[in-house]
């Protein structure tokens, strides 16, 4: 039964990502697509429409609001659109879905043609990053660029996470039964996490708990095709790599390889900073984004 400081929680917890949302002049929209409805946010470009857009996509078990703080930072030259993906956030979850990474990477293509957009500049984060490569791969005209940030699906040393969750059966990411846990799922995911009020703390362990099939079926499906290493061969768009130095859940020598395996890439990692470092350091990964985007407009 939901109590009053529930409630609270969740008019607190909502006010406060509709705040980041404003201050990163995000708008929220909706999209109709053959296997269900996608919820976004997007900010136009000054000069109004363009074929080409920056597309940031979250990681397993997170959502659009992810990028809320980094979105702040990033110029406005081009529109920005962070979709929340199928199986997560307010985006369609139908345990009946195939939620493996090319499964969500045709989805991508999908939403993106129906949108109308020509050339995108693809962002992603873990998760993300694996259905960004799938897409490059698969429909390198659509891609422009590419920013892997944290990415999964190119594993050169098992991470801490990793390892725990073949030793002890759990993970910790979304076995989530309480505020603890949610505590402990935060020191994981990022090097120094910031203070959450604890009403807040609750809602968002509670949103998570009523999350917990999904997000296990989705960890299950892109568990099958995760490895994207036979994709990098057929990568050739310009490609960021970026990463937290203290990454517990994707180890940081990944992106070496990465960097090795893909002919047009340039490195950077993030002293003192998790897995999540658009959330962890957001101006300075808008700094390195912008300076990535300019010296792609020179070209």
């Amino acid at each position: 039964m939901t109590t009053w400081m529930d409630r609270c929680g969740d008019f607190l917890l909502d006010r406060a990502l509709d705040a980041a949302r404003r201050r990163a002049r995000l708008t929220p929209a909706s999209l109709r697509l053959s296997f269900g409805q996608i919820e976004y946010l997007q900010r136009l470009a000054r000069q109004g429409k363009s074929p080409t857009a920056v597309v940031m996509l979250h990681g397993a078990a997170a959502d659009k609001t992810s990028w809320l703080r980094l979105a702040r930072y990033l110029p406005q030259t081009l529109p920005l659109i962070a979709p929340d993906l199928p199986g997560h956030g307010a985006s369609v979850a139908d345990l009946a879905l195939d939620y493996g990474i090319r499964a969500q990477a045709l989805r991508v293509e999908q939403f993106l043609a129906t949108l109308g957009v020509e050339r995108v500049h693809l962002l992603g984060n873990s998760m993300g990053g694996a259905v960004a490569l799938a897409v490059a791969a698969a429909f390198p005209r659509r891609v422009a660029s590419l920013v892997l940030i944290g990415t999964a699906g190119a594993e050169a040393t098992p991470s801490w996470l990793r390892e725990h969750v073949c030793r002890s059966g759990v993970n910790p990411m979304i076995d989530v039964r309480d505020v603890a846990g949610y505590r402990t799922m935060l020191k994981i995911g990022m090097a120094a996490p910031p203070y959450v009020p604890g009403i807040v703390l609750r809602a968002l362990t509670r949103r998570l708990i009523g999350r917990h099939a999904i997000n296990r079926k989705i960890v299950a499906d892109i568990s099958r095709d995760l490895d994207r290493t036979a994709d990098l061969s057929r990568i050739a768009a310009p490609t960021l790599i970026l990463w937290g130095a203290a990454d517990r859940v994707q180890h940081v020598d990944d992106a070496e390889l990465l960097r090795r395996r893909l002919p047009d890439s340039r490195k950077l990692v993030l002293d003192g900073v998790g897995h999540v470092p658009m959330v962890e350091a957001p101006r300075a990964v808008a700094a390195a984004c912008s300076a990535f985007y300019a010296d792609i407009a020179r070209r």
